[in-house]
């Protein structure tokens, strides 16, 4: 009889242990359960947060595009609306230059009057072809460098105008002083390429490149040297004349009164003629003009 009660108790507590271990067991699975789905829940957060900022930095990005897309689109409108229009002209005979026919501006070289150079504010602006550049003779890496450097200030200029706007501060003194240092940064290419480069670029994308004779003064040293109206200016005392204000700083060096002399370009002729003018004020008025320059080399 005791031999059953013994059995007995051994039967009901080994199904108790294995009762307690199922259950002990179930608690551990429990708790890892819940330790993975903390886990899980965790990592969802932060893959939540991650995708907030994502978008948030997408957001940003467009706006930023879509501001810069409405600046260029800006940008050839306003250097348009900045430019006086120019006088029309009809084509030269014989594939010769057509003096004036990009004139925007008119100088007098020797009153100090404003004129408008080679290049202004907005003078990166224009239709840059490198084919056109590397069919007039120049080199490859050199017409890819001096576009890398075009680029490179015109996307100054679209920040900074990017900036003004929404700083607002576009129509003010500060603006159009670093405008102006951004010119001058296109004019100092005219240093760090070869000249013909930088003068093919000038015609190629629409600038004017070269100063054309508005009118000639009586009694004035351009009369008595033969000028004309409509005559280019090439050169002037061996140096390439890009501008109104060129001449005019030109006109001032050197010794008074000493002969230098002036290529010229007269509509028709197939080739620059050569006369000499005193340095000092040759007597003439001014405006910048076109003309298509010589094949490089």
């Amino acid at each position: 009889m005791k031999t059953g009660f013994a059995k007995s108790g051994v039967v009901l507590a080994t199904l108790l242990a294995l009762s307690l271990v199922g259950f002990v067991d179930a608690l551990l699975r429990a708790r890892v359960a819940g330790q993975r789905t903390a886990v899980l829940e965790q990592q969802l957060a932060v893959a939540q947060d991650r995708a907030t900022a994502d978008a948030t930095e997408r957001s940003a990005l467009a706006a930023q595009v879509a501001s810069l897309e409405a600046a260029i689109a800006a940008m050839p409108a306003n250097a348009t609306a900045a430019r006086p229009a120019a006088a029309p002209t009809k084509p030269a005979p014989h594939g010769g230059p057509t003096p004036a026919a990009s004139a925007v501006a008119t100088s007098q070289d020797d009153s100090g009057a404003p004129d408008v150079d080679a290049a202004s504010p907005n003078g990166v602006v224009g239709v840059f072809s490198a084919d056109r550049l590397i069919a007039a003779g120049f080199r490859r890496d050199d017409v890819a460098r001096f576009r890398s450097r075009l680029d490179e200030i015109e996307m100054k200029q679209l920040v900074l105008r990017d900036q003004a706007t929404r700083e607002g501060w576009l129509e003010t003194p500060r603006f159009a002083e670093e405008s102006q240092s951004l010119a001058g940064e296109f004019l100092g290419l005219r240093g760090e390429f070869d000249e013909p480069l930088y003068d093919w670029v000038l015609y190629s994308t629409g600038h004017p490149n070269r100063v054309a004779v508005r009118d000639v003064i009586s009694g004035g040293a351009g009369e008595s040297a033969g000028l004309q109206r409509g005559d280019v200016i090439v050169r002037y005392d061996d140096r390439l004349v890009l501008s109104p204000t060129e001449l005019r700083d030109a006109t001032t060096e050197g010794r008074a009164g000493e002969l230098v002399a002036l290529e010229v370009q007269r509509d028709g002729e197939p080739a620059p003629r050569r006369i000499f003018v005193p340095r000092g004020p040759i007597g003439i008025s001014l405006a910048p003009t076109a003309l298509r320059p010589p094949p490089a080399g």
